[in-house]
């Protein structure tokens, strides 16, 4: 897949959480590359779920190099899922199922292992878009994340507080993880 637009300038994010997270377990846990909605339909059918009219099943996503969209069960690690190399996007994606079949997801950059930026929307509606899955066409919720350049901690920014979880040391605005 060609990255086109302003996809062409997308941040690459390495991995910023804990070190003993990005360690591959010995074997490594499974995911399911996403190329057609096909796939993410069969993803969910082996989840095993219940006979409810309305549910919904979250996972673990990244969105690699390639442009290729890969998803873990939700209790795996970001780092994990994409086997400890740089993402262009990682977070929470939620499949909405109506008779136990995809109507529509919903996603969110919650990723404190890679902190992407909101603007990593871009490329993932680029991604749901080429494979055929609906979307709203943004972050269900979005996060700033941000380091603090004088304890190292890793801040969730809410409600525009840019201050230090920890230490209280003001955080710098642009993005720095």
């Amino acid at each position: 897949m060609a990255i086109q637009g302003d996809q062409a300038m997308a941040r690459s994010y390495q991995y910023c959480g804990p070190i003993e997270l990005s360690h591959m377990p010995d074997p490594l846990p499974s995911r399911s590359q996403i190329c057609q909605r096909a796939d993410a339909e069969a993803w969910i059918a082996a989840q095993r779920l219940g006979s409810a009219k309305h549910q919904q099943l979250t996972a673990t996503f990244i969105i690699d190099q390639a442009l290729q969209l890969w998803l873990a069960d939700q209790r795996s690690e970001h780092v994990v899922c994409a086997r400890g190399a740089a993402v262009l996007a990682a977070g929470e994606i939620s499949f909405e199922l109506e008779a136990n079949r995809l109507s529509r997801c919903e996603l969110t950059n919650q990723s404190t292992g890679y902190c992407p930026e909101p603007a990593s929307w871009a490329v993932v509606q680029q991604v749901l878009d080429s494979i055929g899955l609906s979307h709203d066409g943004a972050w269900a919720t979005s996060y700033e994340f941000r380091c603090c350049p004088a304890c190292t901690m890793l801040n969730l920014i809410k409600e525009g507080w840019f201050f230090c979880a920890v230490c209280e040391h003001e955080l710098p605005r642009q993005w720095n993880c």
